[in-house]
């Protein structure tokens, strides 16, 4: 049993196409392992299973013949030549996958670069322009502030006449009747 660990994984490399002896020596070794449903005589086979096996990679090759030894296709003899392929195909599947949709993301969220553009003298002018005026800030070229906004206007309501509710009045003659508080007239 291995160790799992929260190691990033280095990813395979796919892009090393297997070469014609690396296809041999899989067939070799599954001819020594596995019993043939096909001819005995391996000659008549090898064309097939080299056209089968174009344009794989190596790490595809052998992690197949790694899942084909694993039983992933449930029988115990030589795999045909479409069953090899697929069985690497299947390998390969995951892989595609994540690079498709990798592409897909660089394609989605590359920015989109339009028509360099080529400034005149008029256009560099303006920018000029624009540049000082906004280095001279609020006050302007001219240099002079413009005037402070008002400050808000608070309704003033000292004159506007008050309304005395029956309970302030009540309380306004008891604390005539008694006085004041007794804290409130030891602070003063």
């Amino acid at each position: 049993m291995t160790a799992t660990t929260n190691l990033p994984t280095i990813p395979p490399d796919i892009s090393r196409p297997a070469s014609d002896t690396d296809k041999l020596v899989v067939l070799t070794r599954m001819l020594a392992v596995y019993h043939c449903r096909a001819p005995s005589d391996f000659k008549l086979m090898r064309p097939a299973y080299m056209q089968a096996l174009e344009g794989v990679s190596q790490w595809a090759l052998f992690e197949a013949e790694r899942r084909i030894n694993q039983n992933s296709l449930g029988h115990a003899f030589m795999p045909s030549p479409s069953e090899l392929r697929g069985e690497i195909d299947r390998v390969m599947e995951p892989l595609l996958e994540r690079e498709r949709r990798a592409a897909e993301e660089r394609r989605r969220y590359a920015c989109a670069e339009g028509a360099r553009v080529i400034h005149d003298e008029a256009s560099r002018a303006r920018v000029i322009k624009l540049y000082h005026d906004w280095r001279a800030g609020p006050n302007g070229p001219s240099g002079t502030r413009p005037p402070p906004r008002p400050p808000p206007q608070v309704p003033d309501y000292s004159q506007e006449p008050v309304e005395i509710s029956d309970a302030l009045r009540r309380m306004l003659k008891a604390e005539d009747h008694f006085g004041r508080n007794e804290d409130e007239s030891s602070e003063t």
